[in-house]
């Protein structure tokens, strides 16, 4: 053993026996000890010294003291604590000095915990990588009734983590309530100059990283949700290189969806989830208890809303803000195009993404017809971006945060996918064009004079509307000729937004007066001059699990539709 260690087993030599180091944390170092008066192994874990020297022993006791009184079965228990002493210059006479004011070399500040013959959570994610989602919910949930217990008893933890997470025989407890508890009451300025900080930053909540003294019981909350998103997916909400870079993604970014890369996670645990991740502690759950309860779907378990939202700098924001209705609408239709490649959606699929303007840009454009596209495997958004003086195509991966921008789509409009979600369409000013994501090729498909809409089948076949006016045309996504879908009447009609169902035959869109604001949602099939009206009333149109999806005086509604025949039903 080192010096320091031999001071600290002669510090603690009349009641333990200290057998070896076990592990190291941030603020603390653990050993493996046997409790000589009971004859049982322990764990003692002694804080570090620059730490031990910011809280002082009296702090210290005083909050272990607090934290001792937990009782709860998911709550690891407190055998003792205390500043251990050396008395004496030779090594082996020692004894415990509760009153001691602060360490010194020969003095330590610890307390004991029961040797769990298990191992942590932080263990089994390293082992495993991602848990099994009943035992990852039956966890989250036993640490959630710990933390509840506590915070009715005016507790909070401060730095849930996997490594404070230890599994014994399946059941989760928590430990080192107290010790961040401490530091941040009696830290203050000290602790920053030390170097060291409260919380870990993968798990930290907004509020602790911007260093706010009062902490609530929404910040556990925070970081239990950071860590359940963990054991689901495999890495926690934010990573980064560094923990600034990590901290910086916990200000500003949103987290990905759970079930676009885990489609096992039930809809009700990953609303959850992300409600718990959500920045402003008001838009958490309350309490540990509301987020077990939301896990299950039960009606007491308060549960965020599905929504992809805009948050661009003031200027964008006027630009921006009329579009909120269009940028839903957008994501039933994006829902829908899961169709498209064969899969069925989830009927329920909570997804949350802020689109801020790119680094650089003036502002993010979510005028009409650029709301921002989700792409049908519902993992990456594209959208619109004022760069410069020109707008250009920018693709957003919502795993990662990354953004690009497409070179080629300079002054281009209104992004439309394909249903493999590896190309896209869109209008420049010119031409209807096709964006290979993989190799980055733009190529022209078709003339248009101003476009408005298009949509891409399954088939390999792409709607589009080349002007205010006129016909809807197609078009084979790998290029050729162009032919007329749906004839226009005379031209003061317009047809406008195709939109293609999930056989990739049938199809929807607009059609209304140029003159008048007044319009209906068609439907139409390639190949047949036959058309249907579906609703007196109408304008984007998309459709997902039997629903029509579609605008009426600003709201959005649903009402069943039978993709085959286009017979509406409900009421309209």
């Amino acid at each position: 053993m080192t010096e320091s260690v031999d001071r600290l087993a002669a510090a603690l030599a009349d009641r333990y026996r200290l057998e070896r180091e076990v592990g190291q944390g941030g603020m603390a170092t653990v050993y493996l000890a046997q409790d000589l008066k009971h004859d049982r192994k322990v764990a003692i874990k002694v804080l570090r010294p620059e730490l031990a020297a910011v809280i002082g022993a009296d702090r210290f006791l005083s909050e272990i003291r607090t934290t001792a009184n937990l009782q709860h079965p998911h709550i690891l228990p407190l055998f003792d604590s205390g500043v251990a002493e050396v008395r004496s210059s030779e090594l082996g006479v020692a004894g415990i000095g509760p009153n001691s004011q602060l360490p010194t070399p020969n003095s330590f500040l610890f307390y004991v915990m029961p040797f769990i013959d298990g191992e942590s959570l932080r263990d089994r994610l390293t082992r495993e990588t991602q848990l099994p989602v009943n035992d990852a919910v039956r966890i989250a949930s036993e640490v959630a009734s710990a933390l509840d217990y506590a915070h009715r008893h005016n507790v909070i933890h401060r730095d849930i983590k996997p490594e404070n997470i230890l599994l014994h025989d399946g059941r989760a407890l928590v430990a080192d309530f107290g010790i961040a508890l401490a530091a941040s009451k009696a830290g203050g300025t000290r602790m920053t100059e030390t170097g060291m900080s409260l919380g870990t930053p993968t798990y930290m909540s907004p509020e602790q990283a911007m260093g706010e003294r009062e902490i609530t019981a929404r910040s556990d909350v925070y970081a239990l949700g950071a860590m359940t998103y963990e054991m689901l997916i495999g890495e926690p909400p934010f990573t980064g290189p560094t923990a600034q870079a990590i901290v910086a993604k916990v200000m500003t970014a949103e987290p990905a969806g759970l079930m676009v890369q885990r489609k096992s996670v039930p809809p009700a645990v990953e609303d959850a989830v992300l409600t718990a991740l959500q920045k402003l502690p008001a838009d958490r759950f309350a309490s540990a208890a509301e987020f077990a309860a939301a896990m299950g779907g039960e009606a007491g378990g308060r549960t965020g809303r599905s929504r992809i939202y805009a948050a661009p700098t003031a200027a964008a924001r006027r630009r921006s803000v009329p579009m909120l209705a269009l940028g839903v609408l957008a994501l039933g239709g994006a829902l829908a195009a899961g169709y498209f490649a064969g899969h069925r959606m989830p009927a329920a699929l909570p997804i949350r993404s802020t689109l801020l303007p790119p680094p650089g840009c003036a502002y993010a454009d979510l005028s009409a017809g650029n709301v921002a596209e989700l792409s049908p495997d519902g993992t990456m958004l594209a959208f619109m971006a004022n760069c410069g003086e020109t707008r250009s195509l920018w693709i957003r991966n919502l795993a990662s945060g990354d953004l690009k921008q497409i070179a080629g789509t300079e002054g281009a409009t209104a992004p439309f996918w394909s249903p493999d979600s590896r190309s896209l369409g869109l209008f420049g000013t010119s031409q209807l064009k096709r964006v290979d994501l993989q190799s980055g090729a733009v190529r022209d498909l078709a003339p248009i004079v101003a476009g408005r809409g298009g949509s891409w089948s399954r088939n390999g076949v792409i709607l589009y509307a080349p002007d205010i006016s006129g016909p809807i045309m197609q078009v084979p996504a790998e290029g050729g000729t162009s032919a007329v879908a749906v004839q226009a009447s005379d031209s003061t009609i317009t047809n406008r937004l195709p939109y293609f169902l999930p056989n990739g035959r049938d199809f929807l869109y607009v059609r209304g007066s140029i003159d008048s604001v007044a319009s209906a949602i068609w439907a139409g099939r390639l190949g047949s001059t036959a058309k249907r009206r579906v609703t007196d009333f109408g304008s984007n149109a998309g459709y997902h699990d039997g629903q029509l999806l579609y605008a009426r005086n600003g709201v959005l509604m649903a009402q069943p539709f039978d993709p085959g025949n286009g017979s509406l039903g409900g009421i309209g």
